[in-house]
């Protein structure tokens, strides 16, 4: 139920992921390469690998979307590589700059034409994504690794082809390299070894077999193999004698990326806390520490000249770092010069402006930014500083308010028109979850893991102060007129609390303090007219509750499995409830089963529940276990069975006139049926991987999407609902 009552919570939020673009972002590269129909894209998704050409000009980086292309010089995007099937996982250049290969994260190998910027040759090489890529010395040949597959692949670097099989590692591949003389092939894997193979016979050496192997460099000069592991160890191997040399410490965490500069004087070295170590590759000795990333970093590479070193870590940041251009640096910059590409990980707070025309994002490195949803620009990030999650943003009306975490305490800051920012409050001792009333006026917030404060965001004071649960809170909710909070979490119960006075209602349910089998709220819901109450829980069946009495209108029993789903009709007569094994319709008037709807023992596809009401609530669509149905509520009849679709359903939303309804897809596909004809209108490959966020503006003229590639699609849905099926 836990993973269940996350995926709503991410999906209630509208998207997974939150778009943060660089400067110099422009408006024309937020509408390369769309699928038809969409307007703009929002993100440049999440960076995996960075490289630079061989002659300097141009930065390739590897992106859940695609590659994209840098002027190394003035750092603007050039192009995005995409098919727009698949991202890419790792990138490399061929030794003449003319080809660009991409692994992708499906397994299929991609080979472009760097200058036509054509798409040459895809191959299917392997069946997880590809992670390690590298071209031998004379560009002939092409050497690809997986994670997860035990396998190192040869390919010709021109046509694709399959050239060689090389097999010995017993897990996954993390990392290839070829010899500067391109004779020995070397690889580094999950079995805790390194190999080295003959290209040509394909027979194969073990120089170390103690540590899982995350990162591999040759010296130019071919003498020395580097290696990082997970023992946070560099070692340094003689390739004259394959015999191990020295080890260099200093590394906290493993260490997952190695660098020579072309010249083999510098090798840098990233570790899994997020530093990168500079070293005097003759000497062993360590010349400068960066703070570079938030977490692991992914890949290094030197530009040709050693001047720059670029850097990709898991914060999706790109970072563009100078060195000191007398050979070995004394000196780094301790800012980078540049970042290119960022992209947070994780939305916490995501809602469209009350006129529709601006997008508000806030994520987890606590920058709140506004983005113009016809042009698809941003304006100045209104908050960059703590470095605390924002939790959640509302519309007010002079501006925007957010709520950040940074360390043990919460920050709600206000941003006018102007952009002057002011701080309204402080949330000391603040949990992490907090939602705005919905008139954005007031500001619900958990601290010490059970207290609920009040705060008056116009004031800036604090309303009043909510004690009464007895372990973690999970959920807050206001009802839809304002004037209600509901609150539940690890004790079983549901507090109502007033929210003019502050003063607790009532108490639904019996309060358990013990560390057994407890049923936590982890769903809560109010009806379109704030009267009822719905309450789900890890194990017990539904509860209907009068929000003006606290009176138990109901218990709904009849679920066999862990509900997931509720959702009301908007005339809030009728209540949808989802689990993993059945579909249950209930009339909240009389509290009696309408229908049970959809019931199965075996499930293929665990906690993907959708649940959608028409506008005029007649309808009810339901994706579950692979079936699409809409239903007549009345008459608890199928209408009809939507089909089309591939894969498994995660998110269903009508229009606002409820013409069509749209389905987003786990294999990426928005589906969009006619509701007239039963017919599919269109299906569009938006995003590589699933969809679990669709949401129309207000206005409904354009539809957002949002990717668990890290992007969010701005859709001009006329035009998207004129393509015809594919």
């Amino acid at each position: 139920m836990r993973k269940t009552k996350i995926l709503f919570f991410l999906t209630s939020l509208l998207f997974t992921f939150v778009p943060f673009l660089p400067e110099g972002f422009t408006a024309d590269s937020a509408r390369w390469h769309l699928p038809e129909g969409a307007r703009a894209r929002l993100s440049k998704g999440s960076p995996t690998d960075v490289q630079f050409s061989p002659d300097g000009t141009q930065i390739a980086v590897a992106s859940s979307i695609g590659i994209w292309l840098y002027d190394a010089q003035t750092n603007q995007e050039i192009d995005l590589l995409t098919d727009r099937t698949r991202g890419t996982q790792s990138c490399a250049y061929s030794p003449d700059g003319t080809v660009l290969a991409g692994g992708g994260t499906d397994g299929t190998l991609l080979l472009w034409d760097v200058r036509t910027r054509q798409l040459r040759a895809t191959r299917k090489g392997h069946e997880r994504p590809i992670v390690a890529l590298a071209f031998s010395p004379d560009g002939s040949l092409l050497a690809s690794g997986a994670d997860y597959e035990d396998i190192v692949q040869l390919w010709d670097a021109t046509t694709a082809e399959h050239q060689a099989t090389f097999t010995g590692h017993t897990e996954g591949l993390r990392t290839v390299k070829f010899s500067p003389d391109g004779r020995t092939l070397a690889s580094g894997s999950r079995d805790g070894t390194v190999r080295l193979w003959d290209v040509n016979t394909g027979e194969h050496d073990i120089i170390f077999r103690r540590a899982r192997v995350w990162a591999l460099a040759f010296s130019p000069d071919g003498a020395t193999l580097v290696s990082g592991d997970s023992t946070n160890t560099i070692r340094l191997w003689n390739m004259n004698t394959n015999q191990h040399r020295q080890d260099l410490t200093g590394h906290t965490h493993l260490v997952s990326a190695l660098a020579f500069s072309r010249d083999g004087t510098l090798l840098a070295s990233g570790g899994g806390n997020g530093s990168i170590h500079l070293w005097d590759a003759g000497t062993g000795q360590q010349r400068g520490t960066l703070a570079a990333h938030r977490w692991d970093v992914y890949s290094l590479a030197f530009s040709p000249d050693g001047r720059t070193l670029a850097s990709v870590g898991d914060d999706n940041t790109v970072r563009l770092w100078n060195i000191d251009p007398q050979g070995i640096p004394t000196a780094i910059d301790s800012e980078p010069k540049v970042t290119l590409h960022v992209h947070p990980k994780f939305v916490s707070a995501l809602t469209y402006s009350p006129d529709g025309n601006t997008l508000v994002s806030g994520g987890e490195e606590g920058v709140l930014r506004l983005w113009n949803v016809e042009t698809a620009q941003q304006q100045e990030p209104l908050f960059i500083g703590d470095k605390g999650w924002i939790r959640a943003a509302a519309f007010l009306s002079e501006g925007v308010a957010s709520v950040n975490r940074a360390s043990s305490d919460g920050t709600v800051h206000f941003w006018r028109a102007t952009g002057e920012r002011e701080v309204l409050l402080t949330l000391p001792n603040f949990f992490g979850t907090a939602t705005f009333s919905p008139n954005g006026r007031i500001l619900a917030s958990v601290h010490e893991r059970d207290i609920i404060l009040l705060w008056d965001l116009v004031t800036g004071e604090r309303r009043a102060t909510l004690e009464g649960h007895i372990h973690w809170l999970f959920e807050l909710a206001f009802s839809p007129d304002g004037k209600t909070l509901a609150s539940g979490g690890g004790d079983s119960a549901v507090l109502l609390w007033d929210v003019d006075s502050g003063q607790h209602r009532a108490t639904l349910g019996k309060q358990d303090s013990t560390h057994g089998r407890r049923d936590d709220v982890f769903g809560l819901a109010f009806s379109p007219d704030s009267k009822t109450l719905a309450r789900s829980g890890t194990y017990g069946p539904i509860q209907l509750w009068d929000a003006d009495t606290a009176e138990r209108l109901s218990t709904l029993r009849g679920h066999t499995g862990e509900v997931g789903a509720l959702a009301f009709s908007p005339d809030s007569g009728m209540l949808a409830s989802g689990s993993y094994r059945d579909i249950l319709l209930w009339d909240v008037g009389t509290s009696r089963l309408h229908a049970t709807l959809l019931k199965q023992e075996e499930w293929r596809y665990p906690n993907a529940v959708a649940l959608a009401f028409s506008s005029d609530g007649r309808i009810l669509a339901t994706a579950w276990n692979g079936r699409l149905l809409l239903w007549d509520v009345q008459t608890r009849r199928v209408l009809s069975e939507f089909t089309g679709h591939k894969d498994r359903i995660k998110v269903l939303v009508f229009s606002p006139d409820s013409a069509v309804l749209v389905g987003g897809g786990s294999d990426g596909i928005i589906y969009v049926w006619d509701m007239r004809s039963e017919v599919l209108l269109s299906t569009v490959k938006a995003h590589p991987y699933g969809i679990p966020a669709l949401k129309f503006s207000a206005d409904g003229r354009t539809l957002a999407s949002g990717g668990t590639d890290s992007t969010i699609l701005l859709w001009d849905w006329e035009k998207i609902a004129r393509q015809t099926n594919r």
